[in-house]
C-alpha cells in the first residue's frame, strides 16, 4: 500500500469531498493499484489551499483503447 498525492482544481475537489465524484482519470505514471491510498490536494491554480482528503483505490481500469481510454491513462475507482 502506498499514499500517492496529486493536486486537484476546487470544483472537482469539491464533487469527491460530498462523494459525488468517486473516481479520478489520471496519467497512468504512478502504477497506482488497488489497496493504495490516494491523496487529493486542493489545488486553487497558482498554490494549495490548505485542503486534502485521502480516498482509498478500489479499482484501477487501464488498457481499454478500443473504448476511449487513451494508452498511458486510467481511472482510478475509489
Amino acid at each position: 500500500m502506498r499514499i500517492i498525492g496529486y493536486k486537484i482544481l476546487p470544483e472537482y475537489f469539491i464533487a469527491n469531498l460530498y462523494f459525488i465524484k468517486n473516481f479520478e482519470l489520471r496519467k497512468d505514471d504512478q502504477n497506482v493499484q488497488p489497496g493504495d491510498i490516494i491523496r487529493l490536494m486542493e489545488h486553487d491554480g497558482e498554490k494549495y489551499t490548505g485542503r486534502s482528503i485521502t480516498r482509498p483505490v478500489l479499482y484501477v481500469l487501464r488498457d481499454v483503447s478500443q473504448y476511449g481510454l487513451m494508452h498511458d491513462y486510467c481511472i482510478i475507482g475509489f
